[in-house]
């Protein structure tokens, strides 16, 4: 087995509440999803939860429900099972999570319109200069959303999310040195970071 291993779900055919799965979430989790900003997040949140189920049952055949701890900068970490690391990201109805036996960050980013004065806030120097080129609104969008899916599974890998800030490195020079590794699918990027 190669890790880490990403799992994706698309829920959209599915008309379930968070009560529906609340079984399979168990009581910490459901509290959880129950309190988000929304129904939709906390739905979502759900599903990325069931897909860690999943994975962990298929790559390492766990199957009680995970629970828990936080490390350094809030990152989460199983507590029966600190050796096996995860991640989790939802955008619009898709989930994806990465199960590992080291650190890994993943992310999930639907296409949305994005323009320049937001992307400043997150592109290099380098990075901003060629995004200028691009005169299709659409496309600048679709880069603008891969560079960011990028960073920010390196900022989930690294723990310190949106901390250290985004515009201090670049997202292809993170696929050059092989510690991201990225693809299209459903309208939406999914980047994983992992140890080089």
């Amino acid at each position: 087995m190669t890790f880490p291993v990403v799992y994706f779900y698309d829920h959209s055919r599915e008309n379930r509440s968070l009560d529906d799965v609340s079984a399979l979430l168990g009581e910490e989790r459901y509290n959880y999803c129950k309190k988000m900003k929304n129904v939709k997040a906390g739905l979502c949140s759900a599903y990325a939860f069931l897909l860690l189920r999943y994975a962990l049952n298929k790559e390492f055949g766990i199957t009680a429900v995970p629970s828990f701890i936080r490390g350094e900068q809030d990152k989460p970490f199983l507590r029966d099972t600190p050796e096996i690391f995860f991640n989790l990201s939802h955008s619009g109805t898709s989930e994806v999570c990465a199960v590992s036996r080291s650190p890994v960050g993943v992310d999930i980013q639907d296409i949305r319109p994005l323009t320049m004065r937001v992307g400043k806030k997150f592109l290099t120097e380098k990075e901003y200069e060629k995004a200028a080129l691009i005169t299709d609104p659409d496309e600048l969008s679709k880069e603008l959303c891969r560079i960011w899916c990028i960073k920010e599974s390196y900022g989930k890998f690294t723990g310190k999310g949106f901390v250290e800030g985004f515009c201090n490195f670049g997202a292809d020079d993170l696929v050059n040195d092989g510690k991201v590794r990225f693809t299209f699918r459903n309208n939406a990027f999914i980047s994983v970071c992992r140890e080089s």
